[in-house]
C-alpha cells in the first residue's frame, strides 16, 4: 500500500471521528432547546391568560434550526354575535327597527365581565347569543310591519285617486242632479287622500329615523370593537415583553444570533396574522436589566401577514 493511500485513510478516519461528536452535540442541544421551549410555552400560556382575562388559547411552539423559536396562539378579541351585528349589511331594506340597546348591552356590546370567555361559561354564552339573535329577528319583524303599513297607505291612496278620476269623468258626462253629489264625494276623497298622504309621510320619516339610529349604533359598535382590539393588543404586547424579560433566561441554549417569534391569530382588523420577532440578544439585555420591557417591544420587528 502506497504512502499516499495510507495518509488518505488516516485523514478519512479522523474526519469520521470529528463528525460524530458534532452530530451528537447538535442532537443534545436540540433536546435541551426542546425542553426549554416546552417550559417557556407553559409560562407564556399562564401569563397571557392571566394578563388578557383568559382571551388567549391554543398556545403552541416549534423550533426552526438556525432561525429560532416560533410561538403561535389565538386571541378572542370580541364576541361572535358582536361580529355578526357589526357586519349586517345596510341592504336589502328594511333594516332593524328601534331597539333599546341599553337592555342588551351586556350581550351585544361586551363589557369587561362578559368578555371573559372560558369553558365555565360556554352555556351562558350560547344562551346569550341565541337571545340576541332572537331580538334581531323580532326587531326586523317590527320594521317590516312599518313598511307594510306604508305600502297599505300607498295602495289606499291609489284607490282613492282612481275613484276621484272616475267621479270627474262621471261629472263631465252626467248632466242631471247627481252633479252636486259627485262634487261632494270628490271633496271627501280629496280630504281622505290628503290625510293618507300625511300618514305616508309620517311613516316614511319614521323609517328614516330608524335607519339613521341603527346606522349610528352599528358604527358605535364598530368603533368600540376597534378600541377593545387596540386595548387588547396593548395587553398582549405588554404580557409578551414582560414574560420574555422575566423568564427569557430559560432559553439559555438558544443561540444568541437567533430569534423568538410570535404568530398571533385573531388580533388583526383585516383577519390576518400579527407577527412579532424578538432578537435573542435583545431578550438577554432585558433579562439582565440593560433595557426595559417597553424598549424590548420597540426593538421587535412587527407586521401583519
Amino acid at each position: 500500500m502506497s504512502k499516499n493511500m495510507i495518509t488518505s485513510a488516516v485523514l478519512l478516519l479522523c474526519g469520521i471521528a470529528a463528525v460524530n461528536p458534532v452530530s451528537a452535540q447538535s442532537i443534545e442541544e436540540l433536546d435541551r432547546i426542546q425542553r426549554e421551549v416546552g417550559i417557556m410555552e407553559k409560562i407564556l400560556t399562564a401569563a397571557l391568560k392571566q394578563d388578557t382575562d383568559n382571551k388567549v388559547r391554543n398556545v403552541s411552539a416549534s423550533y426552526l434550526q438556525h432561525q429560532g423559536v416560533v410561538f403561535s396562539f389565538d386571541v378572542r378579541s370580541h364576541s361572535r354575535w358582536s361580529s355578526v351585528f357589526a357586519s349586517v349589511p345596510d341592504a336589502p331594506l328594511p333594516p332593524l327597527p328601534d331597539i333599546d340597546f341599553e337592555e342588551i348591552s351586556e350581550i351585544e356590546v361586551l363589557g369587561e365581565h362578559v368578555q371573559v370567555i372560558s369553558d365555565a361559561v360556554v352555556v351562558k354564552t350560547q344562551e346569550a347569543y341565541q337571545h340576541a339573535m332572537e331580538m334581531m329577528r323580532e326587531s326586523a319583524e317590527r320594521v317590516r310591519e312599518v313598511a307594510e303599513q306604508e305600502r297599505d297607505v300607498s295602495r289606499e291612496i291609489r284607490d282613492l285617486e282612481r275613484e276621484k278620476r272616475d267621479l270627474e269623468f262621471d261629472r263631465r258626462h252626467d248632466k242631471d242632479a247627481k252633479e252636486q253629489e259627485l262634487e261632494k264625494r270628490k271633496k271627501e276623497l280629496q280630504a281622505s287622500i290628503k290625510e293618507l298622504e300625511k300618514q305616508q309621510q309620517k311613516l316614511s320619516l319614521q323609517q328614516q329615523a330608524i335607519r339613521k339610529e341603527l346606522a349610528e349604533k352599528k358604527q358605535a359598535r364598530i368603533t368600540e370593537q376597534k378600541q377593545q382590539l387596540a386595548e387588547l393588543t396593548q395587553r398582549v404586547d405588554k404580557s409578551l415583553s414582560l414574560t420574555l424579560c422575566d423568564y427569557g433566561s430559560g432559553l439559555r441554549t438558544l443561540p444568541n444570533d437567533e430569534h423568538v417569534s410570535f404568530i398571533i391569530r385573531g388580533m388583526s382588523e383585516h383577519k390576518g396574522e400579527q407577527i412579532k420577532v424578538f432578537k435573542k440578544s435583545d431578550i438577554k439585555k432585558c433579562v439582565v436589566g440593560d433595557i426595559k420591557a417597553d424598549a424590548l417591544l420597540n426593538r421587535a420587528t412587527q407586521y401583519e401577514f
